[in-house]
């Protein structure tokens, strides 16, 4: 996370989002890095019979965007607020001079960019296998490994997804989510706690 008076600094804008508003839309170009002060972004694309897809879940303290930046390519997908959202929005051209002035926080951004892909990396493989359990167990070890320490969970990690955005970012249907969750439930590899999966 890079401190919010640098980014103020640089002329960063604090700005609200309202649930489901968008942040911006598949298509559109790239124009500013966006870091969450609060709330939650999915970054996702609908297909033509619109169903969802979603790449992943931005949170408190996580960036997001920056690859198309560094490419000035269009957005390839959307990102939306799952919530009412706090977000630092910075325009590309101060972002390149932030990082060219601070190279400590250029190599912050090019690990968090780094993370991202390996998760992809780490999903891919998985996401083409037919075996749900090791989709779905791919998916939550990932996010207990990179968000548990967000929220300062050590020991249990709650999994703060609906089942229906587990499907959606493992390309499984929701009835198949639920009876996955079920039997790796029934083999003691996560509880439910007040209808919460955790791990």
């Amino acid at each position: 996370m890079i401190n919010k008076e640098l980014l103020m600094k640089y002329g960063a804008e604090l700005v609200c989002y309202e649930k489901d508003d968008f942040v911006f839309e598949e298509g559109m170009p790239a124009e500013f890095f966006y870091q969450i002060v609060s709330g939650q972004i999915k970054l996702n694309t609908f297909e033509k019979d619109d169903k969802e897809f979603i790449y992943s879940i931005r949170t408190r303290r996580q960036s997001f965007g920056e690859p198309t930046l560094f490419l000035g390519v269009d957005y390839l997908c959307n990102a939306i607020a799952m919530e009412k959202s706090f977000l630092y929005v910075l325009p590309s051209e101060a972002f390149f001079l932030m990082l060219k002035e601070n190279h400590h926080i250029s190599l912050k951004v090019h690990k968090s960019v780094s993370h991202r892909l390996y998760f992809k990396g780490i999903m891919l493989p998985d996401i083409t296998t037919q075996d749900s359990e090791r989709r779905v167990m791919t998916l939550l070890n990932y996010l207990k490994a990179n968000w548990a320490s967000e929220v300062n969970e050590t020991k249990l990690f709650t999994v703060d997804l609906t089942r229906q955005q587990i499907g959606d970012m493992t390309g499984l249907r929701v009835e198949t989510v639920i009876r996955t969750i079920k039997k790796l439930k029934s083999d003691n590899k996560l509880r439910i706690i007040k209808g919460k999966i955790v791990l």
